[in-house]
């Protein structure tokens, strides 16, 4: 029978043998393929995930100030950005973006980095907190953002 279907059947070890031989090519390339992306980063997350309410909080607490607010959650950074209302100076601008801090407990503040970008007529600013730090770190308006 192997005689007989000779052609067949080395065509059948050749095609096993290519399948080995991609599967221990991708475990070489990609090793890490079944992780998650952001590693143990994330650990302890699912008891300070931010809640819709908390979103909405923000929202609510600047609204007077800004508009088009928008709060998201990337791994451990929470971006929130916004356009401020017409005439808004840099300072009011950087007392707006430190109120969004008082909707988050000390915990989450503790855990989360937080960026938040403020666009206002033709400036742009944008404050930053890391996890370690209390309060935002503002970089200079940039004009014609």
């Amino acid at each position: 029978f192997i005689k007989k279907h000779m052609s067949a059947f080395v065509a059948l070890i050749t095609f096993i043998l290519v399948i080995i031989g991609l599967f221990l090519v991708k475990h070489i390339f990609f090793p890490n393929e079944s992780h998650a992306i952001y590693g143990t980063r994330l650990e302890g997350r699912e008891k300070l995930e931010i809640s819709n309410k908390t979103k909405k909080d923000i929202t609510e607490k600047i609204a007077a100030e800004a508009t088009d607010i928008k709060v998201r959650v990337a791994g451990r950074i929470i971006y929130i950005e916004m356009k401020a209302n017409e005439g808004t100076s840099l300072d009011a601008a950087k007392a707006i973006g430190n109120k969004t801090l008082e909707c988050f407990s000390d915990e989450e503040k503790a855990y989360y980095d937080i960026q938040v970008l403020i666009e206002n007529d033709s400036n742009a600013i944008i404050g930053y907190k890391h996890h370690t730090k209390t309060a935002l770190v503002w970089n200079r308006d940039r004009a014609g953002s």
